[in-house]
């Protein structure tokens, strides 16, 4: 009897560890698109390579189970899953500028899994502090805001010597979409960001498709 209970507790044991995967996970951020467009001086990419250095900290759901791990340096983290399970990854729970969830269902599990995260709330975080006047006028929510006031209004900046194409196209686009253009002669990397942000949101609830820079 005992013999029997042993081989079934090493059968058990046995179906365990095969149906167990060691993977590599890489926490990598990405530049959103209000940074690409104003982060001029960052040639090198200084920035983005700065913030994947950062230590993130990781934890692996999967049914009842909890696994904490944390990255190194690279951005890399090594964890045992079960392959017959989705999994679900919290990245950084802690940080309401860092954190991100993702979710692999078991077919998607993979030697390798990459889990991106926008810069895009640190990016809002920092410009806030950078311009707060600028922002609290021109933040996502006031432009959604101001749509629902009926002022549809797109900042734009200010050229010496607008190109004609350039000139056409913002006559065309305030014609067809009845809205007003708010013009800033030099704006700071911060405020361009900004106004990007604004000028995606109150584009998207005007129908504006095409690019309004």
């Amino acid at each position: 009897m005992r013999k029997t209970i042993f081989i079934l507790t090493l059968l058990v044991f046995q179906q365990s560890l095969f149906s167990q995967k060691e993977i590599v996970g890489k926490v990598e951020f990405y530049k959103s698109e209000a940074t690409e467009f104003a982060l001029f001086r960052d040639i090198k990419d200084k920035y983005i390579k700065n913030l994947n250095k950062r230590i993130s900290k990781i934890q692996l759901i999967q049914k009842d189970n909890t696994t904490r791990v944390e990255t190194d340096s690279f951005g890399t983290f090594k964890v045992k899953v079960l392959l017959k399970d989705s999994i679900r990854f919290k990245v950084n729970e802690h940080s309401p500028i860092f954190n991100g969830q993702f979710e692999f269902g078991y077919n998607d599990i993979k030697d390798t899994l990459k889990l991106w995260i926008s810069d895009k709330k640190l990016a809002i975080h920092r410009d806030s502090i950078d311009e707060p006047e600028f922002y609290k006028k021109y933040n996502e929510q006031k432009a959604e805001l101001n749509f629902r006031d009926d002022k549809r209004e797109i900042l734009l900046i200010q050229y010496d010597w607008p190109k004609d194409k350039i000139t056409e196209k913002r006559k065309r686009i305030k014609k067809t979409y009845d809205i007003i253009y708010e013009y800033f002669f030099n704006p700071s990397q911060v405020q361009m960001r900004i106004m990007y942000r604004y000028n995606k949101v109150m584009g998207k609830l005007i129908g504006i498709k095409e690019n309004m820079w």
